[in-house]
């Protein structure tokens, strides 16, 4: 099972472009899967997998 979550980026317009799946679910674990490397992981929730990419995004911003 894997969420979809389709959020237009900050200067989009129109309708969202088809993109990977950031999360996914294995052995009722969730996981997030990133461009600069391994995936993160595990998460016992959605919820919690989702804050966690949440936080490595505001924290990549700040570098």
């Amino acid at each position: 099972m894997s969420a979809v979550i389709q959020i237009a980026r900050f200067s989009e317009q129109g309708a969202i472009p088809v993109r990977s799946e950031r999360f996914y679910q294995s052995n009722r674990e969730w996981f997030f899967s990133v461009r600069a490397g391994l995936d993160r992981g595990p998460y016992s929730t959605f919820a919690k997998a989702r804050e966690a990419l949440t936080q490595y995004i505001e924290l990549s911003l700040n570098k």
